[in-house]
């Protein structure tokens, strides 16, 4: 009888082997992102992002206002890649959600230059599987630099 219940259970469980792995591959993708950035890897960058796409960031100012960043394609990837300081993002407890061929990664962020904490706020990547790839077709984020949670990941590397 328990076994059946097993069986029953997990018939109707709505995470379905396909979706698991789909989740997995998607949190893939935004670890590419996250890596990309840090090794300013061009062509990385360029592989996972969906040509044409929009960006968009927004950043609470000191009065209170928000300001608002639109990034095109080009310039998304010519800001992340750019030669200089040494950048690196880290993401932890991401929630995603996958329906067919899309995909929602959303996740609280630090972001740090040249090993200094300099904001932190939530990612939010739509993404849309094509050729059995999951590839980034928005990017959305906040930034603050101040009441910014602590890391559970602790200090950077």
């Amino acid at each position: 009888m328990r076994f059946f219940l097993f069986v029953l259970a997990i018939s109707f469980s709505p995470l379905t082997v396909g979706q698991s792995d789909d989740k997995e591959l998607v949190r893939a993708t935004a670890e590419q992102f996250f890596l990309a950035i840090e090794t300013k890897d061009r062509a990385l960058l360029e592989s996972i992002l969906v040509p044409g796409s929009l960006n968009i960031s927004t950043q609470e100012l000191e009065n209170d206002k928000i300001e608002i960043t639109t990034l095109t394609h080009a310039s998304m990837i010519d800001l992340l890649t750019r030669a200089g300081n040494e950048k690196k993002e880290r993401a932890w407890d991401e929630t995603i959600l996958v329906q067919g061929h899309i995909a929602v990664y959303w996740a609280p962020y630090d972001f740090h230059v040249d090993q200094e904490f300099t904001h932190c706020g939530i990612d939010s990547f739509q993404l849309i599987k094509k050729e059995g790839r999951w590839l980034i077709s928005n990017a959305s984020w906040t930034r603050k630099t101040r009441n910014c949670p602590t890391s559970p990941l602790g200090p950077i590397d």
